[in-house]
């Protein structure tokens, strides 16, 4: 198996762990060549796509997430950065801490995650781990604008 996809199966696995043991339903899409890894129904009944990533630990402090798909083919290697409408959330896995975060997909979206203290004690603009641990619900604004459930 290539090593990067058996470090994406890890991910995916450990992503539908942490999401059935915060209470959310995860589903895998049938295709795999979806922009999205997962489908989420969340507590309240709506569902989001999710986008999962495997990122080690770099300086011990910090994952730096690549938010771009990459694949090779006989034309050679190519890359793709997402768009902001192919999924509402990264879930990115970081193995030496053995935490899942979920960040949104927008235009601000953080490159660097901090899961320490920066050595020169900058605060400003830090993305913290912990205000990531957590797929934050909707604003009412998006709720209007995701597609009713079916009720049966």
């Amino acid at each position: 198996m290539h090593h990067t996809k058996f470090k994406a199966d890890i991910g995916l696995a450990k992503v539908i762990a942490d999401l059935v043991v915060k209470g959310y339903a995860p589903c895998l899409p049938l295709s795999e060549h979806q922009p999205y890894d997962l489908v989420v129904v969340l507590k309240n009944g709506e569902s989001i796509k999710i986008q999962v990533k495997f990122a080690k630990l770099k300086s011990n402090v910090v994952v730096d997430v690549k938010f771009r798909t990459s694949w090779a083919d006989k034309h050679g290697t190519h890359t793709r950065k997402y768009n902001n409408g192919d999924f509402e959330y990264y879930a990115i896995y970081c193995p030496e801490k053995e935490t899942v975060l979920y960040v949104p997909n927008t235009k601000n979206c953080p490159k660097v995650i901090r899961f320490e203290k920066p050595s020169n004690n900058q605060n400003k603009k830090v993305r913290w781990a912990n205000s990531y641990l957590v797929i934050e619900s909707e604003s009412s604004e998006t709720i209007r604008r995701t597609p009713e459930t079916v009720k049966t």
